[in-house]
């Protein structure tokens, strides 16, 4: 970071070694700076001393005797542990990062050629995992891994584990997960939420009634639990002593607390003191509201039901220590929830009998895979081991096999780095962070993206088609890079995916005009010359009396009549006709729902009628999951969007286009 870098200039008086990379930098929400190996040499070369130009004049006429600092730069080039093809698809995928000004050099891949690399698209999350586990396993047999090889499940964030975890269980593949988060049905978030759903299905479950005491906190302690359960203890013992053969459950005591008691039960205030009783009472309010919802929806929408109903949203905020980490807790619960979703046509997730509901499928499944998934790597028994984590966790290792899933925009790059702009510092660092992904691997990099995708809309989960990275353009086939851009993209049902005519283009302040002309084509998806683009190697700076001089492109800013191309070719003819034409071809799925005679076509609403007039611009607006926000301008030009009446919301800086209802 630029704090840290400053320390070091003031610690620095005549030597200095730094080793770095700049397009590994991965952690700027810390406040690292990828720029630092870049302006090392401004910052120490030619001075007397480090600290020159920090402090005040008084300070800085200090000198110290003898020569003034000399910065030289040594480049480390080869690459010892990747093959090239691996090196050259990296070095591509770095190397289109333009809004940097960095020195790159050619590396020089020690290692023969090797495997290629494969970009491969699954029908969605499950076939991607189930893919992934099965091709190691078919690696394993056919000779290309051994018993004793390393393999990487890499994803770019912690609720993308729950899918591989499964395939890994389904598949009898060992793995083992790196990285603080654990597996995914022992985070802190999840089990809570499970600890609910297990207190609904085994109302006796005590464990479960003391994790759901603490999540979140309601004022009850151990000492107000224990006074509970003797009171629960007594009425148990009231009905063997009158003969009952089904004593009530600690749901039903808890009940009590709000239902009145009738005169052959014991009183809670002989058991329990008025405290207790008080933080009691609005616990069972809840907890009989969300019993009523249970026998009505399914376990995905119940299990929702609770973490809006218990406001467990601020449960995790409470326990989380950054914003980040608050949305990854998040981020795991709807995956929790879309893990649920499978039992969704079961019916009601609880029923009279309380027997063979959806919610006991649900739970004994988690429990499954939660016993079986394993704690540590064990050394006796000599399989692979598949080992599961993060980009950043990975950050500093290296396996002979790694599979990058969920490369698609929205996951890599995240959606909140693209609704930044293409200039901005997140849209770079995710650049950075699949570079980094890619070279943790030694042999075989397979990179798979998913077609459909989910994401949670008000009151349930939606699917809407993927779009392949855009980080992965450059490292795909011809032939298939001209097959895809001969087909229109399908506008996205949920945020919008590259920039569009008529939304905002960010101007870009600094930017050289071939960089400039480079992006265009990208845009515009025409062929590039890809010898234009020169790829990262790591420096080292050394403070010794050899000067290095260094060379910088002019910039140029980019002009408002440099839109790309394929943004402006919209207003033509051609175009327009092309576009009704698809317009009028229905899909396959629109003519199935023809058939049985459901109606699929959406009025239009008037010209002068479009999602502002009841969302105005600028009005206030609440979200069950993401929190307020504010409605931002609708996107002109966009039929789609004002055809469908959705409405442009900004969340915590993040853009989403979302259905009215």
């Amino acid at each position: 970071s630029k704090v840290q870098l400053d320390l070091v200039r003031l610690l620095t008086t005549s030597s200095l070694f730094v080793v770095g990379d700049g397009d590994q930098s991965i952690y700027s929400w810390r406040g690292a700076c990828p720029e630092s190996m870049d302006t090392f040499e401004s910052s120490f070369h030619n001075r007397r001393h480090g600290w020159e130009g920090l402090l005040g004049d008084e300070i800085n006429n200090l000198a110290v005797s003898g020569e003034p600092l000399r910065v030289h730069t040594v480049y480390l080039m080869e690459n010892y542990r990747s093959t090239s093809n691996i090196v050259k698809a990296a070095q591509r995928v770095i190397g289109e990062e333009g809004e940097q000004e960095t020195e790159r050099q050619e590396m020089k891949p020690m290692r023969g050629s090797g495997p290629s690399p494969r970009v491969l698209a699954c029908k969605n999350g499950k076939a991607e995992a189930s893919f992934v586990v099965k091709t190691i396993n078919s690696m394993v047999e056919a000779g290309d891994l051994s018993q004793s090889s390393t393999v990487a499940l890499v994803y770019r964030t912690n609720a993308q584990s729950r899918l591989l975890e499964e395939a890994c269980v389904e598949y009898n593949l060992r793995y083992v997960i790196r990285g603080s988060s654990g597996a995914f049905y022992r985070r802190q978030e999840v089990q809570d939420c499970m600890a609910y759903l297990r207190l609904f299905y085994n109302p006796r479950d005590r464990n479960a009634w003391a994790r759901c005491i603490k999540a979140p906190t309601k004022g009850i302690g151990p000492a107000s639990l224990k006074e509970f359960f003797s009171y629960y203890d007594a009425i148990k013992e009231h009905y063997m002593e009158e003969g009952r053969t089904s004593p009530p459950s600690p749901m039903d005591a808890l009940m009590s607390l709000v239902e009145g008691n009738t005169n052959s039960t014991p009183d809670p205030s002989q058991f329990m003191s008025t405290r207790s009783i008080n933080r009691f009472v609005p616990f069972a309010s809840d907890m009989r509201a969300l019993i009523a919802k249970g026998f009505l929806e399914d376990t995905s929408t119940f299990l929702l039901s609770i973490v809006d109903d218990l406001k467990l949203n601020s449960h995790f905020d409470a326990i989380s220590s950054t914003k980040d980490e608050y949305e990854d807790r998040l981020a795991n619960v709807m995956e929790l929830a879309k893990a649920s979703e499978r039992y969704k046509d079961d019916g009601p997730c609880l029923t009279d009998d309380g027997l063979n509901t959806p919610l006991a499928s649900f739970i004994d499944d988690v429990a499954l895979i939660s016993e079986l998934e394993p704690d540590k790597e064990s050394e006796s028994d000599g399989r692979l081991t598949a080992n599961l984590m993060t980009i950043h966790a990975s950050k500093g290792l290296e396996f002979d096999a790694v599979f990058l899933v969920g490369n698609e925009d929205g996951t890599i790059p995240t959606q909140k780095a693209i609704g930044q702009g293409e200039d901005s510092v997140e849209l770079a660092e995710e650049r950075r962070l699949c570079y980094v992904a890619m070279t943790r691997a030694r042999t075989h990099l397979v990179m798979t993206w998913r077609r459909e995708v989910s994401y949670f809309a008000g009151q349930s989960f939606k699917y809407r088609d993927a779009v392949r990275s855009r980080f992965l353009d450059r490292i795909v086939s011809k032939r298939e890079n001209k097959k895809k851009r001969a087909q229109p993209s399908k506008q996205s049902s949920q945020v919008h995916q590259r920039p569009k005519s008529g939304g905002r283009l960010r101007p870009r302040t600094k930017e050289s005009q071939s960089s400039a002309n480079k992006r265009r084509n990208l845009h515009s998806r025409s062929s590039v010359d890809w010898s234009m683009w020169e790829p990262s190697g790591k420096k080292i700076h050394v403070l010794n009396p050899t000067i290095k001089a260094s060379t910088q492109s002019s910039n140029k800013p980019m002009k408002k009549s440099d839109t790309p191309k394929r943004l402006r070719k919209r207003t033509g003819g051609q175009s327009n006709e092309f576009e009704t034409r698809l317009r009028r071809a229905p899909s396959s799925r629109v003519r199935d729902k023809e058939k049985i005679g459901m109606s699929t076509r959406v009025p239009e609403p008037p010209p002068q009628i479009d999602s502002t007039t009841f969302f105005p611009v600028g009005s206030p607006v609440s979200h069950r999951f993401h929190g307020r926000g504010t409605v931002l301008e609708p996107p002109m030009g966009d039929a789609e969007f004002s055809k469908k009446m959705r409405v442009r919301v900004e969340f915590n800086g993040v853009e989403w286009d979302m259905d009215m209802d």
